[in-house]
């Protein structure tokens, strides 16, 4: 049987208003004393598409992104291919900053085992700004977890990339990542929650390569159709 998507939204929608309980989204969980040393920026405009414009943090720019998957005989290899670019011009970028990435991996399916023999690799390279970002699959991924790990280098501020699978008051993990942490010396500067129809971010306060590298990284990651997610 055949149900149409306007009568699923119909009735999920009579269901919400029948009900008195209020149902939050999940939210990430945040490194420690990250969000004392960070501030909430509102990012508009991203959304779900494959071009657009966004605001972020008062600066503004453009994107494109596109994400295909080639699955060969019964989806015993699949390879996925992707990427994204984006402009961004504004207080934190002037000069204007421009960035390209790519994404690739290759999956295997042999009976009931799945491997990977060409693991995500996701890298950007920037016009406007002496950087580059490059993110793996983690190794020693936990089980179900498609966990990440990367750097971004502008200048002489080397930036660090985790995905983070934590949520607020749940002892669960999911497997795609909710969003990531970006770190410096150790310690968490910022994040991005990609929960929602808008990715949320914490960035360091104030000015500098720290806050520069972090919206390049943050935004670089919001804009990734991670193969995880199906």
């Amino acid at each position: 049987m055949h149900i149409r998507p306007s009568f699923v939204l119909a009735f999920a929608a009579a269901a919400l208003l029948a009900s008195c309980a209020v149902i939050r989204p999940a939210q990430m969980k945040l490194a420690d004393g990250l969000a004392e040393r960070t501030e909430p920026v509102r990012m508009t405009g991203l959304g779900g598409g494959t071009r657009g414009s966004f605001q972020l943090a008062g600066n503004a720019g453009g994107f494109t992104r596109s994400a295909t998957r080639l699955a060969l005989l019964d989806d015993l290899a699949v390879f996925d291919r992707g990427g994204a670019s984006y402009s961004i011009a504004g207080p934190d970028f002037a000069p204007p900053v421009q960035a390209r990435c790519t994404l690739r991996q290759t999956t295997m399916q042999i009976r009931v085992n799945a491997f990977t023999p060409k693991k995500l690799a996701y890298e950007c390279d920037f016009d406007g700004a002496a950087a580059r970002l490059s993110l793996q699959e983690a190794a020693g991924s936990a089980l179900g977890r498609a966990e990440r790990r990367g750097e971004l280098m502008l200048g002489g501020v080397t930036v660090t990339m985790r995905s983070v699978h934590e949520l607020v008051g749940s002892p669960l993990t999911v497997q795609v990542p909710i969003g990531y942490v970006i770190e410096h010396g150790g310690q968490a500067i910022a994040a991005v929650e990609l929960n929602g129809t808008e990715p949320q971010l914490r960035l360091p306060r104030g000015g500098g390569d720290q806050r520069r590298a972090a919206l390049l990284a943050a935004l670089a990651l919001a804009l990734l159709w991670d193969p995880a997610a199906g």
